[in-house]
């Protein structure tokens, strides 16, 4: 590899090492209003600013015709998955910590595993069923159901993991449909244009005491976006996909610093063996 290359490849770590603790700080944030504004609330203004953002991006990069996306029944099924898997998350962040809750979020690279030889047709090794079994295992761990309301939280953690799941199974159907950062757009202004309907239900008057969480909320959110899609521009996915695990110590850290919340010695047993399976996978996966 020559010295350039790896001046890229360096420069697309640091990239993604920045996003995966962005988005942490992202929902933390969105904790820190403490349920006040609906998951749906939240999940539209990110969706309205993404697009703001990105519609001008893909109309100066690829132009007006961009903005036309094909397959555009999968694109909206997509953009479905999306929303409620991120719905269901800031839901959860409501109930539970954040480090535990995104970590049961993880189960989505174990779902493509899962389920990508039925809908994509993949060949699965013995291995990789075993690193899904695995993290399933720890996720019931950190889990830990007793049927009662108070692990409500994380099952809802888990119904978004698996919608998240899902939606990335669409994004790889959708691969050659456009350019990923416009297949980013799509799901944002499709999402805005579905929530934007169910908002006034469930709409209430910003606080002024929120001001700052409202755009610190919204400007991680977006350069957590491009410092995602920037990574892969410069690095490898082999390379890179490994360390979106890192997101968990990401949010164990600011949920110690903003809430004083740190799971106890059986979650971080579950954890360990959730951000080892999925590894694991990430690195078969991308290898492949």
């Amino acid at each position: 590899m020559t010295p350039q290359n790896n001046q890229k490849q360096l420069l697309g770590i640091i990239l993604m090492v920045l996003a995966v603790f962005l988005f942490p700080l992202k929902d933390a944030i969105a904790k820190m209003t403490s349920g006040y504004y609906s998951a749906i609330v939240i999940m539209w203004a990110q969706m309205v600013f993404t697009s703001l953002f990105y519609v001008p991006v893909i109309t100066i990069k690829y132009g007006p015709g961009i903005l036309l996306p094909r397959k555009l029944f999968m694109q909206i099924l997509r953009a479905i998955l999306v929303i409620t898997g991120m719905c269901m998350f800031y839901w959860a962040i409501s109930l539970v910590p954040l480090a535990e809750a995104t970590a049961i979020s993880f189960v989505a690279p174990l779902v493509i595993t899962a389920v990508s030889p039925f809908m994509l047709g993949e060949k699965i090794g013995l291995r990789r069923w075993l690193a899904v079994l695995a993290g399933f295992i720890g996720v019931l761990i950190v889990l830990r159901p007793e049927f009662s309301g108070d692990r409500l939280g994380y099952m809802i953690a888990f119904g978004a993991g698996l919608s998240i799941g899902f939606f990335y199974l669409f994004n790889r159907l959708l691969a050659d449909a456009a350019p990923p950062i416009a297949n980013l757009t799509y799901s944002a202004i499709i999402g805005t244009i579905l929530l934007t309907p169910l908002i006034f239900s469930v709409w209430v008057p910003p606080r002024p005491e929120d001001t700052l969480l409202i755009i610190g909320f919204v400007t991680f959110a977006a350069m957590g976006q491009t410092c995602l899609f920037s990574a892969f521009i410069y690095g490898e996915a082999s390379i890179l996909a490994p360390i979106v695990f890192s997101q968990i110590v990401g949010a164990t850290l600011f949920g110690y610093l903003f809430f004083g919340d740190f799971p106890d010695a059986v979650s971080i047993a579950g954890i360990a063996i959730v951000i080892a399976s999925g590894i694991y996978i990430a690195i078969k996966e991308t290898r492949q």
